[in-house]
């Protein structure tokens, strides 16, 4: 514990090799003396204003999660979430961001946990609360891929989505990232359904952003999009029907 109370200092250094080194010590010291003792040190040190220290730690937090399992530290994580103060908070989500990045596909026994957290965040006046609380939804989404989690990412995408006209360019960069990693986990077609009611709107501001999603969509998974296009009738000549799709389907 001595060492862990000595490594917070190492946090401050200007090299990013002794900083990471630092962060990945205190996995191992987690992994020997386990994580309790740890965690409760790293949590108090989101409470102090050094932005660098506060995301060194935030990845520790990560690490010792990956290292100890997810279940040893998520509860003090989401306890410490009730804190109303906003650098707490915000490391919080931040910490959540890396540890789904890390721990990939062991996220879907714990995205239903974490679901009404990431929702209150969503709905935060904080814009930063907003796009760190995207950030996670991307790496939990590209985690539980393919992994019959759809039901809680619909949930989320609809507390993700009207976040789409925010004007700060690192919101709106979380905002597409988390929508592009939606698109990888619920499929393209129904993002492409959410897009749809905005691709032809009179006002050009919501034209741009819906436009700008459609031609990601047709960018990344064009063949996926064709069963969602509508289906026409023939008219003489032209066949629209295309008749091998609709025989899978």
């Amino acid at each position: 514990m001595r060492i862990c109370f000595e490594l917070l200092e190492m946090l401050k250094a200007h090299k990013k090799s002794i900083r990471r080194a630092s962060v990945s010590t205190f996995g191992y010291i987690a992994k020997a003396i386990g994580p309790q003792d740890v965690l409760h040190t790293l949590l108090n040190n989101l409470k102090v204003q050094d932005r660098q220290m506060r995301v060194c730690t935030t990845v520790a937090i990560a690490i010792v999660a990956e290292t100890c399992g997810p279940f040893t530290v998520l509860p003090a994580l989401m306890n410490e979430y009730r804190v109303p103060e906003l650098n707490i908070q915000n490391g919080v989500l931040k910490a959540l961001s890396f540890m789904f990045e890390y721990i990939g596909e062991m996220g879907k026994d714990y995205i239903y946990a974490v679901a009404p957290l990431l929702e209150d965040a969503l709905m935060d006046r904080d814009q930063v609360h907003r796009q760190t609380a995207c950030a996670t939804v991307k790496h939990l989404s590209l985690g539980v891929a393919c992994l019959g989690c759809e039901d809680v990412l619909i949930h989320l995408l609809n507390y993700v989505w009207p976040n789409i006209f925010e004007q700060s360019p690192h919101v709106i960069q979380a905002l597409f990232d988390a929508v592009g990693g939606l698109m990888v986990s619920l499929g393209p077609n129904i993002i492409f359904q959410y897009t749809l009611q905005g691709l032809y709107h009179p006002a050009r501001k919501v034209r741009e952003v819906c436009w700008r999603v459609y031609n990601s969509l047709y960018m990344y998974a064009s063949d996926a999009m064709v069963m969602g296009y509508p289906m026409f009738e023939d008219e003489g000549e032209n066949k629209y029907a295309r008749t091998t799709l609709e025989l899978f389907v």
